[in-house]
Order: C-alpha cells, then structure tokens, then sequence
C-alpha cells in the first residue's frame, strides 16, 4: 500500500499497477472500449459509457461529462493524447462526437452531437484547443409554423466540422453547418455563424474573418 497515494481527483498508481488502476476506473464508468494508460476521474460524470471510445493517454478530469443516449446509434470517439479538463460537457443526444489526437477541452466548454432529423454530428480534427466557456452546437430548433409549440417541431442537424490545429477562444460559439478551416483561430466571444476558410482569423458577432495566417 506504500506504493498508492489518494489525492483530492482520485488514485495516482505508481509502476507497475497503475496502468491496472486506469483500466478498472474506466470499467467503473462502464466505458470497455479504451486504449492504454487513459484516465477517467471517480468523480468525473460518465453515462452510457459502453457507447464512448477512447484511444491511448485521454483524460478526463473530475467534474467533466461525457453523455451518450441510450438509445440509437449515438457515440462518442476521441483520439489519443486528448484532455477534457474540470466540468467541460460532451453530449451526443441523436448523433455523434468525433475528436481527433492531441486535443484539448477546457474548462466550462459545452459540446453537443446530433439532432432528431439526422445530418453530420459534430466533428473535430487533431491539434485542436478548445478553449474554457465555449459552445458547439451541431442542431437547430425548428419553428416554422407558429401554431405549433417549437418543442413539438424537432430540430435539424447539419453538422459542424472543426479541422486540424484550430484554436477556439474563451466564450466563443460555433453554430450548426459550419466548418472552420484548418490552421484558423476564433477570437474571444466570437459566434460563428458560416464557414471560414483555411488558416484565417475570426472575430465578432456574427464572426468575420479579419486576416490570414498564410
């Protein structure tokens, strides 16, 4: 037992039962489908964990959330080398989340998959920073006909598709049908609202690009 430390975010496992310990948090959260040396929080919120993969060295701290639907064909997949820091929030309600390597998700950021009527979910290259407080949301409500209550007319999913070595700054918001180009940077408090090409920066509301990085 000398070997064993218990910390405030769980068990740190020395050499050489720690790979062991991570692999029996994962079970405890029911996610079967990981690769080697990924860590999940005892107080990390994990539901519907048979439907999420996660490939080598994730982790995914205390106070974050990772959803999936029980029912349907919703997922979550996400790519090795990737952390998902305190209280962010992963929910793929009908749809999908694709995360690519080497990606980040702080504090605070909320990320949907999905929508009643089908489409793209929401995927995200590798290399991505995903700053604390911001928003992804691949789905949009219906509300065409006004004598219907919008929350009996659905919602339509387009799909978002963030590419390689994108930075989303702090509060921003990505709305669904967008992709945001590979290289490119999204200011603070920006809402992405149309595409934005390859490598270009983005600010405002709604956000317009206002240079080039190439």
């Amino acid at each position: 037992m000398s070997n064993i430390m218990i910390n405030s975010i769980g068990l740190k496992f020395y050499t050489p039962i720690k790979h062991l310990a991570k692999k029996i948090l994962c079970l405890y959260h029911g996610v079967k489908y990981t690769g080697t040396n990924v860590f999940i929080s005892p107080m990390a919120t994990i539901k519907h964990g048979n439907k999420i993969r996660l490939a080598n060295n994730v982790v995914i701290e205390k106070g974050a959330t990772l959803s999936v639907d029980r029912e349907g064909e919703s997922f979550i997949e996400i790519g090795a080398n990737s952390f998902f820091l305190s209280n962010c929030i992963l929910k793929a309600a009908d749809g999908w989340i694709k995360i690519g390597n080497d990606c980040s998700v702080n504090e605070f950021a909320i990320l949907f998959g999905g929508g009643e009527l089908g489409g793209g979910g929401l995927e995200i290259g590798n290399d991505v920073r995903i700053a604390a407080h911001v928003r992804i949301v691949p789905m949009n409500h219906i509300y065409e006909d006004p004598k219907m209550p919008i929350r009996l007319q659905k919602s339509r999913c387009l799909g978002i598709k963030i590419e390689d070595d994108v930075w989303l700054g702090v509060g921003s918001t990505v709305l669904d049908g967008v992709t945001i180009g590979k290289g490119s940077v999204i200011g603070a408090g920006a809402v992405v609202t149309k595409n934005i090409p390859p490598y270009s920066i983005a600010v405002g509301v709604p956000a317009k690009v206002i240079k080039k990085r190439l």
